[in-house]
C-alpha cells in the first residue's frame, strides 16, 4: 500500500482514490513530477499531479466535476471533494516555437515517452499505486547526489523551452543544488535563448529563487551564467552595492518585500527607480507599491541619521578651546534630546505617510543593513519604534477631531492645496503630542498658521 509522508492524509487519500478509480476502468495513473520528487526530499507537498493513458475525453467521462483546464494539452482538473487534481493524458510534443511552447502534442500509451519529454530527471519520476518508483533517467540518484540534470541532451531541452535554464538555476538555489556539467555548459552556451521568454514568466522564477533558504547562490548562478545579461529586462550588473545582496538571507523570505526591497537598495535605486524596474518585471502594482513605501520610509528615517553622522563628523572639527568653552553635559544632554525628538517626528511622519506596517517592515529589515549603515539615530529608531508608535496620539486624519471643512468653516475661506498640506501638519502635531486632539485647540492652531502664511496658495 502506498505511503505518503510530506502531504496531508486527506489529500494523499482523494489522490490515490481517483488513481483506483482509473485502474477499475482499465487506465494507468501515476503521480507524477513536484510531488514525487518532494517526498522523496522530505518536503512539503502541496498538490499532486497525476499521469495517465486515459484520454481527455476519457477522463471527462470518467469524473463527475471537472474543468478542461488545458484540454488541447490533454491537462483535466478533476475535482474531488473540493481538493484540485490535475490529470494529464501521457504525451510526446512536437516542434517548440520560439523555445517556449510545442507546437502540437501527441497523446501516447506509454508512460516513459511521458517522461522523457520532461526537464530534469528529478522531475521524470512517477509513482504508482503500489508505491513503487518509476525512474527510467535515475533521478532518485541525482537526488541524493545533489545534482540538476536535464533528462536526455541538455542543448535539446533549453531548446525546446528556454524558460527551463532559469528553473534549473531557481532548482538549484531553492535546493542548494549543483548543476551537472553538461546542463551547466549547455545553458551557459545557449543564455541568450532567454531573451524569448515573457519577463512574467522568469519573474514568477525569480520570485520563488529569492524567496528560498539560498537566494544569494541563486543570484550568484544568475550572474555567472550571464543569464541576466541576455534578459528582456535589463538589471545593472554588478550591481552599486554587493555586500547587500550577501545580506539577503538575513531577513525572511516571506513577506517577500524584504528580500526585494533589499535588492532595490543593493541595485542603487531609489523609490522611483525601484518603481519602474518592479513594474518591468511585471509585479503587481499592490506588490510595487509596497516595496516603494518601505524605500520611502528608509530614506526618511536615514535623513535623521545622515543629518547624525554630519553632526558628529562636525563636533570632531571642534578644538580643545572651544570645547573647553562649551558646558559639556548640559550641551551633550540637550544635543542628544534634539536628537532623539527629531528622530522621534521623522518616524511618527513616515507612519503617518506609510502606515504602521510599512513600519513594522522597516524593522524587520534594519538586522540586515551593515554595520557602517547603522548610526547612532537610526539605532536608536529601530529600539524606540515601538514604543513611539504606540504611544502615538493618532495615526490617520480620520482620528482628528476636526476635518478639513471645520478647517474652513473656522477661517471663512476657501480650499486649495494648502489645506491638504495643513491638515497634515494638523495631524503631526496631534499625533507627536503637541497639540492636544481638542476642538478649540486644533483650531486656534490652524488659525494661527493661517496667519502666518500657511494659506498663501489658496
Amino acid at each position: 500500500m502506498m505511503q505518503w509522508k510530506w502531504v496531508e492524509a486527506h489529500t494523499a487519500e482523494r489522490g490515490m482514490s481517483l488513481l483506483r478509480r482509473l485502474a477499475d476502468h482499465g487506465y494507468e495513473g501515476y503521480f507524477v513530477g513536484g510531488c514525487v520528487r518532494d517526498e522523496l526530499m522530505g518536503r512539503p507537498i502541496n498538490d499532486m499531479d497525476i499521469a495517465t493513458n486515459a484520454t481527455p475525453e476519457q477522463v471527462l467521462e470518467l469524473f463527475e466535476h471537472t474543468v478542461p483546464t488545458g484540454i488541447a494539452h490533454g491537462t483535466v482538473t478533476v475535482i474531488l471533494e473540493g481538493e484540485h487534481f490535475e490529470l494529464t493524458t501521457y504525451r510526446t510534443e512536437g516542434q517548440y516555437v520560439d523555445h517556449r511552447r510545442p507546437e502540437q502534442v501527441e497523446f501516447v500509451s506509454d508512460l516513459y515517452e511521458d517522461l522523457r519529454r520532461r526537464d530534469f530527471t528529478m522531475n521524470a519520476i512517477a509513482r504508482g499505486l503500489d508505491g513503487e518508483y518509476v525512474d527510467p533517467f535515475h533521478g532518485r540518484d541525482d537526488l541524493q547526489k545533489g545534482i540538476i540534470r536535464c533528462v536526455g541532451v541538455p542543448g535539446e531541452r533549453f531548446d525546446e523551452d528556454a524558460l527551463r535554464m532559469v528553473r534549473g538555476l531557481r532548482f538549484a538555489s531553492v535546493f542548494d543544488f549543483e548543476l551537472e556539467a553538461d546542463t551547466w555548459a549547455a545553458l551557459v552556451e545557449r543564455r541568450e535563448l532567454i531573451r524569448y521568454i515573457a519577463t512574467e514568466r522568469i519573474r514568477v522564477e525569480m520570485e520563488k529563487m529569492i524567496a528560498g533558504p539560498h537566494p544569494v547562490k541563486g543570484i550568484h548562478l544568475l550572474q555567472k551564467s550571464e543569464l541576466v545579461g541576455s534578459m528582456k529586462v535589463h538589471v545593472p550588473c554588478p550591481v552599486a552595492r554587493p555586500e547587500l545582496l550577501e545580506r539577503l538571507e538575513r531577513v525572511a523570505g516571506e513577506p517577500w518585500v524584504l528580500r526585494w526591497t533589499l535588492i532595490m537598495l543593493a541595485l542603487g535605486f531609489n523609490d522611483e527607480a525601484a518603481r519602474q524596474a518592479l513594474k518591468q518585471w511585471t509585479f503587481s502594482n499592490a506588490a510595487v507599491d509596497r516595496v516603494v513605501r518601505l524605500l520611502r520610509l528608509h530614506q526618511q528615517l536615514l535623513t535623521v541619521a545622515i543629518t547624525d553622522t554630519t553632526d558628529t563628523n562636525n563636533d570632531q572639527q571642534i578644538n580643545d578651546d572651544e570645547q573647553t568653552n562649551r558646558n559639556n553635559g548640559q550641551q551633550t544632554n540637550n544635543d542628544m534630546q534634539t536628537d532623539s525628538n527629531s528622530a522621534r517626528l521623522t518616524l511618527i511622519s513616515g507612519v503617518i505617510h506609510y502606515g504602521q506596517d510599512t513600519a513594522a517592515l522597516w524593522r524587520q529589515l534594519y538586522p540586515a543593513l551593515p554595520e557602517q549603515d547603522r548610526t547612532h539615530v537610526l539605532r536608536q529608531l529601530y529600539e524606540q519604534a515601538p514604543a513611539w508608535i504606540d504611544q502615538m496620539y493618532a495615526y490617520s486624519l480620520a482620528d482628528l477631531c476636526v476635518n478639513g471643512q471645520d478647517v474652513l468653516s473656522a477661517l471663512d475661506t476657501r480650499g486649495g492645496p494648502w489645506l491638504g498640506k495643513l491638515m497634515q501638519q494638523l495631524l503631526l502635531a496631534v499625533a507627536s503630542g503637541q497639540l492636544s486632539n481638542e476642538r478649540h485647540t486644533v483650531l486656534q492652531y490652524a488659525r494661527t498658521h493661517a496667519e502666518t502664511g500657511g494659506e498663501t496658495d489658496a
